[in-house]
């Protein structure tokens, strides 16, 4: 289903976003901070996701995976594509350059700026830089993408910034961990997001010792039930030796299969859709009275200096007038400058030079 550009709901968020990008929080006062991210985070999501996606409901799903460090992200990626897409670790030249695997039929979707249009589109091996590199595969199912995330914990701010950008602009979480990360802090505090935002979530346990895969897959599964996460499909991906470096399509293959019946599915997809859909929209609108409150204390702010200038002027103005009136002005140091004046015959000569001049 596609929304039309005129419906009330897409123009009202619409309205939202350009409101919400022309506030200004110039003084560094208690909320300003904050405000400040929440401003940016709530333009962002606006801009990258929800208003693309309520223009057009039916278009492809966008799986983001992301995940810690060296949970094997990439290898993923590349081993369900069946192919290198993605350089996996240290190989990548900068995981600022996530990557979009796609295929062909769905590029006019992505390769336009619809979708996180703060991101350039290059293809191939571009130079490194903040923008999304397309790769199709007709191995992807129609409908339904991957986005290869940088890191959600890396030690670059940028990364960082980027993965919290892009898993806001996707609509199903596939988030990665590993036997030896899935218990880590901010893992957890995205997965916490997710369930704030209502998103759609898939789990990946990679790189589990084939003896340790039922005590860690059933730690993790009791641990995302307590986050409100255990309806979240759980998919084990056993340590293997790769075949040219991929996992071996076998141990990769329920998770294909999962995603290719997704994507042909279109009642799953358009149910994942609303879903994040509606979560995104409702912890939107619950971000703004907090926008609304740090501008208040911005006005009430400025108010307050303007009237303390206004005050010391008038102050300062009303002096000088009763100065003048009562002669006060003309005491002190001004009178003594002008008796200095008078004294030393200054005014004098002042007044020969000019009728000097007349004559």
């Amino acid at each position: 289903m596609t929304a039309p550009a005129s419906s009330p709901l897409l123009a009202a968020l619409d309205k939202l976003r350009v409101t919400v990008s022309s506030c200004a929080f110039p003084l560094d006062l208690p909320a300003a901070r904050e405000a400040r991210r929440t401003q940016q985070s709530v333009a962002d999501q606006l801009r990258d996701y929800i208003l693309p996606r309520l223009s057009r409901l039916d278009a492809p799903l966008l799986v983001v995976v992301g995940g810690s460090t060296g949970a094997g992200k990439s290898t993923l990626v590349n081993s369900l594509v069946g192919r290198q897409v993605s350089e996996p670790g240290v190989l990548r030249p900068t995981t600022r350059s996530p990557v979009l695997v796609l295929n062909p039929e769905d590029q006019g979707w992505f390769a336009s700026d619809r979708v996180l249009p703060g991101l350039a589109r290059t293809t191939g091996d571009g130079p490194a830089g903040v923008s999304l590199r397309l790769a199709t595969d007709t191995t992807v199912p129609l409908g339904l993408a991957l986005l290869d995330a940088p890191d959600v914990d890396s030690v670059v701010t940028e990364n960082r910034e980027m993965a919290d950008q892009l898993l806001a602009a996707a609509d199903l979480w596939l988030f990665v961990t590993s036997a030896a990360r899935y218990a880590d802090a901010v893992p957890w505090g995205f997965l916490r997001l997710a369930v704030e935002r209502a998103v759609a979530v898939a789990m990946v346990l990679d790189r589990v010792a084939p003896q340790a895969v039922h005590e860690i897959s059933a730690h993790l599964r009791e641990m995302l039930t307590e986050q409100g996460l255990g309806q979240a499909p759980l998919f084990v991906v056993p340590e293997v030796a790769l075949e040219d470096g991929l996992i071996p399509l076998n141990t990769v293959m329920p998770l294909r299969i999962w995603l290719g019946n997704l994507a042909a599915d279109s009642a799953a997809r358009a149910a994942v859709v609303r879903q994040t859909l509606e979560g995104a929209i409702t912890h939107l609108i619950s971000r703004t009275p907090l926008l609304i409150s740090a501008h208040a204390e911005q006005f009430e702010a400025i108010a307050r200096l303007r009237a303390e200038a206004d005050g010391i002027y008038r102050a300062a103005g009303a002096w000088v007038t009763e100065g003048t009136a009562d002669g006060s002005l003309l005491r002190g140091e001004v009178l003594a400058r002008w008796q200095e004046f008078v004294g030393t015959g200054e005014l004098l000569r002042s007044l020969e030079r000019r009728i000097g001049w007349l004559r």
